[in-house]
């Protein structure tokens, strides 16, 4: 674990980062710069993405594209993901990591692993909503935006998976890219966690 106060990780069972063998191996608490390079990655695509589309005139379209990433944003993710992370259970009504710093704690926290539908509706949202252009860019033959971010999308992929997901601590997350002997340190941590993933090894909670 990074050093930080603790009192933003409620749910360790440690009460020192001293020894701790997964620190800083794990993002347990989220500084500007940690929060910064994640919005970098996100803007990489977008920005090019709100050109193409007012350059084509899908004007309609990109306020569709709005209203979907609020509702993503706003109470999905938190549903599906989010709720499942040992940030949620911090003191608060709104969210304090690197990803999603700021936005409300609707859901219920749930310390179980992600359901098998949750896995799946997550991943086809998020692909609903970054590879949301390329019917667009092509059905308006918009080549140099379509190639633009579609690299961009790749590139945002491609960084995240190495910086981020590599170190992220919702093990069950599709994207999670954790080591095993990390993920071991973690639930080793976070005991409500592993209890929790203990029922649904059982059986418990259903997928």
């Amino acid at each position: 674990m990074a050093d930080g106060d603790k009192t933003t990780i409620l749910e360790c069972s440690r009460s020192t980062c001293d020894g701790c063998k997964i620190r800083g191996k794990v993002i347990c608490f989220h500084t500007p710069s940690q929060v910064a390079g994640f919005a970098v990655f996100t803007f990489f695509t977008i920005i090019p993405f709100f050109i193409g589309m007012i350059v084509s005139g899908f004007w309609l379209w990109l306020i569709v594209w709005f209203v979907l990433a609020l509702i993503f944003f706003i109470y999905l993710e938190q549903y599906i993901l989010c709720r499942h992370c040992p940030h949620y259970a911090e003191e608060g009504r709104t969210l304090r990591c690197h990803a999603n710093l700021g936005l409300p704690k609707f859901p219920p926290f749930d310390p179980h692993p992600l359901k098998k539908w949750e896995k799946v509706v997550w991943i086809i949202y998020v692909a609903l909503l970054f590879l949301y252009f390329v019917p667009f860019f092509i059905i308006s033959s918009q080549w140099i935006f379509l190639i633009v971010c579609s690299v961009m999308t790749a590139i945002s992929v491609i960084l995240l998976l190495a910086t981020r997901c590599n170190r992220c601590y919702v093990l069950s997350c599709p994207f999670n890219r954790v080591t095993a002997d990390v993920k071991e340190g973690v639930l080793a941590n976070f005991p409500r966690f592993a209890e929790a993933w203990r029922e649904s090894r059982k059986g418990v909670i259903n997928d």
